[in-house]
């Protein structure tokens, strides 16, 4: 991410790219589900092989 920074006397005001603003906004949504941190770290150590394929998953 690359931010640009404009320093004030007040305040400080950082620019970023929509993706980088959505990617943040995506993260603090996922945070703030009670569990679901833990959840996609308990996920992320599945091996692959555990894990159901893409056309395994009734949608």
């Amino acid at each position: 991410m690359t931010a640009i920074s404009v320093t004030k006397a007040r305040d400080n005001i950082y620019q970023i790219s929509e993706d980088d603003w959505n990617a943040i906004q995506e993260t603090l949504f996922f945070n703030s589900i009670p569990g679901m941190t833990e959840s996609i770290i308990e996920g992320g150590k599945t091996p692959l092989e555990d894990c159901l394929s893409e056309n395994g998953v009734e949608w």
